[in-house]
């Protein structure tokens, strides 16, 4: 309330002393710029990043990294861009986006965040990224909650409460999603999905932020030789495509390797490329550096394409690899 008439006694002063609500309106419809993800080559793809009031769609198999790859989006857009950002994770708890975040902004292997265990040099590391965690506008949402769209607009209703606006929600992931309780009742799983979709574009509209909406793929691209997916791989692909305006395919070849499900390892056959704090262990880990490709087949208003990019699985982390798009 004080916040309230504080603000009506700036507008009667501003109008007493010629200021008109003109300058105020002109000042609001300046539009928001657009949200880099962090990665150039993709931002370059995209025509400059991510479109606020616009949904984007990332999709890719299980366990391929997509919450990963997305949580570098918005960890990037407030500790780089100091703008707010909402990762609403029906899938992850809030404890395991953290320690994500902080293996990512640290470089601590995430293993020993998990384990707790870990050495001075680490110790030192963490409380020096403190300071930055405190300032940053990262909100994490999702964590025992009802899994929809209301109750996401009451997370973000907090983040805006509290930073003022939102630029980037992302939602991990569509299929967790229930919608409105008249369309559960109707059994249609297909009508409740579009129905969310549909809510999710009018809430990015209404907030004008950037929102990112986290799918699985069909088993499809398993059954192909390159396993590299495909826009007609997504789940619910009719509602997304309807409201998307561009889908980011994640794909990591080295997700195919056959030497990471089988086979007990007593000690890392390359500390380089897979962490020796990992072992013993059946089958070898993710390796600790490696590529990935984004495969971008559907841009409502620009350009489609592979973007190639590196991911470092251990430390929860995607990064340039490329200066341009290929493909």
């Amino acid at each position: 309330m004080v916040r309230n008439h504080a603000r009506k006694a700036d507008a009667r002063r501003s109008t007493q002393s010629g200021e008109g609500s003109h300058r105020h309106t002109v000042k609001q419809q300046v539009p928001k710029p657009r949200g880099l993800t962090g990665l150039t080559a993709l931002d370059e793809l995209l025509g400059g990043g991510l479109r606020p009031g616009r949904v984007a769609v990332v999709a890719a198999r299980t366990a391929m990294g997509k919450s990963m790859l997305t949580l570098t989006v918005a960890r990037n857009c407030a500790f780089r861009q100091g703008r707010p950002a909402l990762f609403a994770s029906l899938e992850m708890s809030n404890e395991g986006l953290f320690e994500q975040t902080l293996a990512a902004e640290t470089g601590v292997l995430t293993e020993r965040i998990r384990r707790r265990t870990l050495d001075p040099s680490d110790r030192g590391l963490i409380h020096a990224f403190a300071d930055a965690a405190r300032k940053a506008q990262l909100s994490f949402g999702g964590e025992g909650s009802t899994p929809s769209v209301a109750e996401i607009e009451r997370q973000c209703a907090t983040v805006v409460g509290r930073d003022g606006h939102l630029d980037l929600l992302v939602v991990d992931y569509l299929g967790l999603m229930d919608g409105a309780l008249q369309q559960r009742v109707s059994g249609d799983r297909r009508k409740e999905i579009a129905h969310v979709v549909a809510d999710l574009q009018e809430l990015a509209t209404r907030l004008k932020a950037a929102v990112v909406i986290v799918e699985q793929l069909t088993r499809a691209p398993e059954l192909r030789d390159d396993h590299r997916p495909r826009l007609s791989d997504l789940c619910h692909g009719e509602a997304l495509l309807s409201h998307a305006e561009t889908v980011i395919l994640l794909h990591r070849p080295a997700y195919y390797d056959p030497r990471h499900r089988a086979g007990r390892y007593d000690r890392s056959p390359d500390p380089e490329l897979y962490p020796a704090d990992l072992f013993p262990r059946y089958g070898l880990p993710e390796p600790a550096v490696q590529r990935a490709e984004l495969v971008v087949p559907y841009n409502r208003h620009g350009r489609t394409g592979i973007v190639e990019v590196g991911v470092e699985l251990a430390r929860a982390h995607f990064f340039d690899l490329v200066s341009e798009p290929v493909g």
